[in-house]
């Protein structure tokens, strides 16, 4: 599951890093972020200051980050215990949108009461899903779930719309590095 964290983060950390000019893809040349709309504030790495107010984000190494990806992402997703590429699906997800809207996704992919919570049930009516369907199936309905999300929450809230081909962007390439496109 460590190989399934990497990989997964690797993509969070494509999709969620600022560079500073000329320097794309150089981790040590990662900038903050405060992009208006987003209420998250002061970023780096995707690591929000309102989220993490004790954590000095203009100081916040890639080490660092990933820590907090694994604790509060991929372990509360409970990602370790699907099989790639759902844990992918799921644990992105979880950094985009949070663990509860990202449970819900994947409960109503897999026919479940969609509260947000995971649990044995949600456990297990997953595992019986990838086991019927196999986990490529699941990781495209779950992807499915979260662009009708983007979409209907566009609708809602106008101001968004700014937001949406980004979204999308991801949910395309997430099904790439998911060879689920």
């Amino acid at each position: 599951m460590t190989l399934d964290f990497n990989r997964s983060l690797k993509f969070v950390l494509e999709h969620e890093t600022v560079y500073a000019k000329g320097h794309y893809g150089d981790m040590d040349f990662a900038v903050t972020e405060n992009e208006d709309g987003d209420p998250g504030g002061l970023t780096k790495f995707g690591i929000d200051q309102r989220s993490h107010p004790d954590v000095d984000i203009e100081e916040l190494t890639v080490d660092e980050a990933s820590l907090i990806y694994k604790r509060e992402y991929w372990d509360a997703a409970h990602c370790y215990e699907l099989p790639w590429p759902v844990s992918q699906v799921h644990f992105d997800g979880a950094v985009n949108c949070g663990i509860g809207q990202q449970t819900k996704f994947l409960q109503r992919a897999v026919g479940v009461y969609d509260d947000g919570v995971w649990g044995p049930n949600t456990k297990r009516a997953t595992m019986d899903y990838i086991n019927e369907r196999g986990p490529k199936a699941v990781a495209i309905d779950v992807c499915d779930q979260r662009e009708q999300f983007y979409r209907r929450l566009v609708q809602k809230k106008p101001g968004f719309g700014r937001f949406l081909q980004g979204w999308l962007n991801r949910i395309n390439d997430l099904r790439k590095e998911c060879d689920i496109a």
